[in-house]
């Protein structure tokens, strides 16, 4: 096991434990849930952009991109309208380069038979989307405002297991200058690559009741981590400058959460 699976099952196993404390306790009839939950959520969400370094040139560029995660969890009332929420999903990282500017007139991309093709040099790339395990954790404040309706105050942390990839990841865009000859444009690599990371959320949204005490919710989500899913390096080769850097992919995002959450054990009301 990693020091972050230690790390994160230490905590994990405390906040049961002390849900599990509370819960022995008598509930206040102020609970505004009755029962516990199996709830499913599907998330749109916004990704951040890659961070790029420069060396020389600002020629490279990222940009937000859309992708999506859906989880079934357990909710488990505890009193005082606290609850805690765990459970599991799976979710897409992507990520976005890329590039658009005029070829130098005095490069090779500007000789032989297909210059007439690069007057401007381009290329967008979508390619990378990395399949996630996510295994959230989350303590649940709701604040009542009428007889069905309510606030949602929630934050917690997820584990996320990156499902697969290659430990170095590369792109390298090559264009043809003429019969026997091919010239290297733009090369990128991304090495570190980490399996297993810790991030952490914060959501605010609104939720109702159905007539059988069932829920829908909608919550706006902040999602982060400090630790990248991996970095690495680019450079533009064969032009008469130079454009070179860093490049750092980050699972940072922010979205929408739209949750469904089905009672168990329910009770007629009296």
């Amino acid at each position: 096991m990693t020091q972050i699976f230690i790390k994160t099952g230490i905590i994990i196993m405390l906040l049961l434990f002390i849900s599990n404390i509370l819960i022995g306790q008598n509930k206040t009839k102020s609970n505004i849930f009755e029962n516990d939950q199996i709830r499913f959520t599907f998330s749109p969400v916004m990704y951040d952009d890659l961070e790029i370094g420069y060396w020389g040139e600002k020629i490279l560029k990222s940009r937000f991109t859309f992708s999506g995660e859906a989880t079934i969890l357990y909710h488990k009332n505890i009193k005082n309208n606290f609850s805690i929420n765990y459970g599991v999903g799976l979710g897409l990282v992507p990520y976005n380069i890329h590039y658009f500017f005029k070829a130098p007139t005095n490069s090779i991309f500007q000789t032989g038979p297909y210059k007439e093709y690069y007057e401007y040099l381009d290329d967008n790339h979508y390619d990378y989307v990395q399949f996630i395990w996510v295994f959230p954790l989350s303590v649940q404040k709701i604040i009542k405002y009428n007889k069905n309706n309510y606030y949602n105050f929630e934050g917690g942390f997820k584990l996320n297991r990156v499902i697969a990839y290659d430990y170095e990841i590369t792109t390298e865009n090559t264009y043809i200058i003429n019969d026997t000859t091919e010239a290297v444009l733009f090369s990128s690599y991304l090495n570190d690559t980490q399996k297993n990371i810790l991030s952490y959320f914060f959501k605010i949204g609104i939720g109702h009741f159905t007539k059988n005490r069932n829920i829908f919710q909608i919550n706006a989500v902040l999602h982060f981590s400090f630790t990248k899913i991996g970095i690495g390096y680019y450079e533009f080769q064969n032009l008469p400058y130079e454009s070179k850097g860093q490049l750092g992919w980050n699972i940072n995002y922010i979205g929408l959460e739209f949750v469904y959450g089905l009672s168990l054990f329910k009770e007629k009301n009296k």
